[in-house]
């Protein structure tokens, strides 16, 4: 009989703590965290389940960058007030160009909410002209692809900066993707600017912090 009540009394106790509450004291899960929480390390899960368009009420975790006093509040991400993607792809052609001069055209995509990259480029069309430098050497001039933020925007060059194609008139084609990140799941990272001293090799003068 004695055994029999000490079994009842610890199944009870382990059943009593198998709960943890945590700013209440009514826990509803095996850990229920009422209030924010906050983690400055890394913050890991496990593999998202697969989830199909019938599943409802389907949330995800995200830790913020820019919670005060200090970073890394953990916050449930509503993808239904989502009015974008995560990572969103487009594919651009610019044709009819002066030349190959795309000087500053405006993406529209504001520098805020956005991260933007390019990728896949490609060049279609007349080859620039060639400027001799000296008797052994000539000079191709230089031609940049970059998105930049102006205006609170990013904008976009594609260009020889300093000499010309064969046409002036509908000379070349350009295309590629332009890859849009939401900042809502990304954050923009530092430049990080190194002098090399003339150099072809060396190392980076800062480690980026992630966290």
């Amino acid at each position: 009989m004695k055994k029999g009540i000490l079994y009842i009394l610890l199944f009870t106790f382990i059943h009593a703590f198998a709960q943890v509450g945590i700013g209440t004291t009514n826990p509803l899960a095996d850990l229920h965290v009422a209030g924010s929480v906050a983690i400055q390390e890394n913050f890991k899960t496990n593999i998202l389940p697969t989830v199909t368009n019938k599943d409802e009420d389907f949330k995800l975790l995200t830790r913020k960058t820019n919670s005060i006093p200090i970073t890394g509040e953990i916050t449930r991400l509503n993808v239904d007030e989502l009015t974008v993607a995560p990572i969103n792809v487009f594919k651009y052609q610019f044709k009819n160009l002066s030349y190959d001069n795309l000087v500053d055209f405006d993406l529209s995509f504001e520098t805020d909410k956005y991260i933007v990259g390019i990728a896949d480029f490609r060049y279609i069309g007349a080859p620039v002209i060639k400027t001799a430098i000296n008797d052994n050497l000539s000079s191709i001039g230089a031609f940049v692809v970059r998105v930049f933020e102006s205006n609170s925007t990013w904008h976009l060059e594609i260009q020889n900066r300093y000499l010309n194609t064969t046409l002036e008139s509908d000379a070349v084609s350009y295309e590629f993707t332009l890859i849009v990140y939401d900042t809502s799941f990304y954050r923009k990272l530092p430049i990080i600017r190194t002098d090399l001293n003339g150099k072809n090799s060396g190392t980076a003068s800062i480690i980026p912090d992630l966290y």
